[in-house]
């Protein structure tokens, strides 16, 4: 996992790293007709929510030298042309010292070496230390307000141009503060494919937004729980009618029955320790490997977010354990 730095404008951060990309000879590969006109067509939407992040694709382009709409039809299409689907498990739990987030990311282990942890420090708007392997986009992370934020996909039954899951994270956090901020933007995007996004801020705010392109519904924690996780399927009723249930990843319910039994035993109330106890579990397939197909747990992420204090394991976290990155903080520090 690389551990780029990048800050400025937007345009500067994808200039200066996609000359890094081009010295390393790393290329993206020509886009077929079908993912540039859909590219084009999220531009709109883009542009609506979050048009510094076009000044950043360009400025990417311009770096790599290679066409805008190429590397624009990459980036904009990421969750509406996957090349495979893949899994994740997120959590997180306010207890009474701390605010718990934890999150694995499961796919292919060719993609290992495409894994980096950014720290963004871009010109007015909030820092975060964001974990991903598309560049631009994000898979989650945490912000210095002390939000977290993390997706799992989801098999819908359609796709149509505009925000993906990569873009609304980056969004969420450079510009939320907390978490109603964050349930705010993400209900007022138009969604290119089907996610759930479970946003978890310092002050135990915990909310899983479900989001397709046809509508997008919220969970919070039942009553006397004060933990809330997702995997690969929605659980709102409204959202079940935009899932395909058919195609749903085979493992989602047995990791969100496991998780959701460890988190339950203890009352919510879990430490960092606990956290990474959880997602280094083989029971229920959390912590996953499998030789034969070529897919696992390429990182995973907990965090507490009263400092905030992130803590990663850079592959499978029953192997490699977690460190501390404390980047962040050391932002924080200086500003």
């Amino acid at each position: 996992m690389l551990h780029p730095r990048v800050k400025g404008t937007h345009y500067e951060m994808g200039h200066h790293y996609g000359s890094l990309l081009r010295r390393n000879g790393i290329v993206i590969p020509e886009q077929v007709k079908e993912r540039v006109d859909f590219g084009q067509r999220s531009e709109d939407e883009v542009s609506r929510i979050f048009p510094e992040v076009l000044d950043e694709i360009r400025g990417l382009a311009e770096g790599c030298q290679i066409p805008y709409e190429q590397v624009a039809s990459f980036i904009l299409g990421i969750g509406a042309f996957p090349a495979e689907p893949f899994a994740c498990s997120i959590f997180a739990a306010s207890t009474n010292v701390d605010v718990i987030f934890g999150r694995n990311h499961d796919f292919y282990y060719r993609f290992k070496n495409c894994t980096e942890a950014y720290l963004t420090c871009p010109d007015d708007a909030y820092s975060s230390i964001g974990h991903s392997d598309v560049f631009v986009g994000r898979a989650d992370g945490v912000n210095n307000q002390g939000l977290a934020v993390g997706i799992t996909a989801v098999e819908e039954l359609a796709v149509r141009p505009g925000m993906n899951f990569a873009l609304a994270v980056r969004y969420v956090l450079e510009r939320c503060a907390n978490t109603k901020e964050g349930v705010k933007a993400l209900s007022n995007m138009r969604h290119s494919a089907a996610s759930s996004f479970l946003l978890a801020d310092s002050s135990g705010d915990l909310t899983v937004v479900e989001a397709a392109p046809e509508w997008v519904r919220t969970r919070r924690p039942e009553k006397e729980e004060n933990f809330l996780l997702c995997t690969n399927h929605f659980l709102h009723p409204e959202m079940l009618e935009v899932e395909n249930q058919k195609e749903r990843c085979w493992d989602s319910e047995v990791r969100y029955r496991s998780i959701y039994e460890s988190l339950k035993s203890k009352n919510g109330e879990i430490t960092l320790d606990d956290a990474q106890k959880i997602l280094s579990s083989h029971e229920g397939y959390v912590c996953f490997h499998d030789k034969e197909k070529g897919i696992g747990t390429l990182w995973s992420v907990v965090a507490g977010l009263k400092q905030p204090r992130v803590l990663r394991a850079e592959g499978h976290p029953c192997r490699t354990g977690y460190r501390e990155d404390p980047r962040l903080i050391r932002v924080m520090q200086s500003s």
